[in-house]
């Protein structure tokens, strides 16, 4: 019943601000299809991934709902729920409700059970600070402070964090990416402090004709 009136929650706020939306408000629904999953240098999925969302947005804030379902049985699925919002103009703020199980016959998936020591959900806080807008690198923090980041022996919270920075620089209508993530102590990243994700990406839309452009991204990343 309080999952079921959180998600009453989040819908009436949805509508109440697409009521409220100015001309630069909108609802949006995407899907990307990726050939596999790779998230701050965990590997998810090693097959190809379906990732839905569906939000609205503004000048200052964004609440989506977004998914991962892979074209594998027995694979990780996931589902988030993300409100972020512009504090300032080089610093935002959001939270994710993490929902993620293992799909497979007969897996208890307990979407409504808000037990911090047996839930599959899990919460987290997040910061992106741009220290200097003119330059495109940007900074982000986040701790997951609740839920399924847990130790298997004593259930107590793993606190685990992550510190992510990243260089975008565009080149016509191409877009390039170096980034290097970091946690800062034992958690679900690591068993002590360490450099867990580094890469670099390149996106650029991929156009059909005069009408259709569809975006493209490729990344090559480790963890070392």
């Amino acid at each position: 019943m309080k999952r079921a009136f959180l998600l009453l929650i989040f819908i009436n706020l949805l509508v109440s601000l697409a009521r409220a939306g100015k001309a630069d408000s909108c609802f949006y629904l995407q899907v990307d299809l990726a050939n596999r999953w790779i998230l701050r240098g965990t590997a998810y999925s090693e097959a190809p991934v379906v990732q839905p969302s569906i939000g609205f947005a503004n000048e200052r804030m964004n609440i989506s709902v977004w998914g991962s379902y892979p074209i594998e049985r027995r694979a990780y699925s996931e589902i988030d729920f993300i409100p972020e919002y512009q504090l300032t103009t080089k610093l935002s703020l959001g939270f994710v409700d993490y929902f993620a199980i293992n799909d497979s016959i007969g897996a208890k998936h307990g979407f409504f059970d808000m037990n911090r020591k047996t839930t599959m959900h899990m919460l987290v806080v997040c910061f992106v600070y741009q220290p200097i807008l003119k330059v495109p690198l940007s900074i982000q923090y986040s701790l997951w402070f609740w839920g399924a980041d847990r130790k298997a022996m004593t259930n107590e919270q793993n606190f685990s964090s992550y510190v992510e920075i990243k260089y975008e620089k565009d080149y016509g209508k191409a877009k390039a990416t170096v980034f290097t993530g970091m946690t800062l102590w034992e958690g679900f990243y690591a068993s002590c402090a360490a450099v867990v994700n580094a890469g670099i990406g390149l996106s650029k839309p991929i156009t059909l004709g005069n009408r259709i452009s569809i975006p493209a991204k490729i990344e090559f990343i480790l963890n070392p």
